[in-house]
């Protein structure tokens, strides 16, 4: 079964930083850890909830900035499961990685983009997203930040781009080259 998790449903989980919201939750802050723990358990059938993922990213310095660094703590939690990870900014090879269904990606997305005209689909600035496999260049995604009913993809410049089964959400991966410009992939398999 698959896990899913909302980083909304944590907002009593405290992910504090020195930087930022004061008062950081997983709720406001956690769309890293809720990622990692749906790429550990969705891959390895263990569990790794948000909770635990997110004392991880504090221990290892990954929470010192804004959001969860996943340059720090992707390692770290890999090597902690036994995947291996390694990043690309070339979202072509994030998906022949998915299409080889060699293992699950997080994908770094950057948001609006207002000195080129560009809207984001996953997000208006800063987030990550599990991308869990693709059919040909559809990929599923799995974004931390969805609730039922809030209208996320229903907003202006959002609109059709993407297709919702329940938590799955659906899109062409050309999404994320513009979601994802200049920013990374996070590609996660088993050792």
């Amino acid at each position: 079964m698959k896990s899913f998790y909302c980083q909304l449903d944590y907002e009593h989980v405290p992910y504090p930083s020195l930087v930022g919201k004061v008062e950081g939750n997983i709720a406001n802050n956690g769309c890293g850890v809720c990622a990692a723990s749906m790429v550990v358990e969705n891959l390895l059938d263990v569990p790794f909830p948000p909770e635990e993922a997110a004392k991880m990213a504090k221990a290892c310095g990954a929470r010192e900035g804004y959001g969860t660094d996943l340059y720090i703590f992707s390692p770290v939690f890999a090597e902690a499961f036994g995947l291996n990870v390694r990043h690309t900014e070339d979202a072509l090879e994030a998906l022949r990685f998915l299409q080889e269904k060699r293992g699950m990606v997080i994908a770094n997305i950057r948001g609006d983009r207002p000195e080129d005209g560009y809207l984001g689909v996953f997000s208006d600035s800063g987030h990550y997203v599990v991308i869990a496999e693709a059919q040909g260049t559809t990929v599923k995604v799995w974004d931390p930040m969805y609730k039922e009913g809030s209208g996320r993809f229903e907003l202006p410049g959002r609109t059709g781009k993407v297709r919702m089964d329940d938590t799955d959400i659906y899109a062409d991966m050309s999404v994320f080259y513009g979601d994802c410009k200049e920013r990374p992939f996070f590609l996660f398999e088993k050792k």
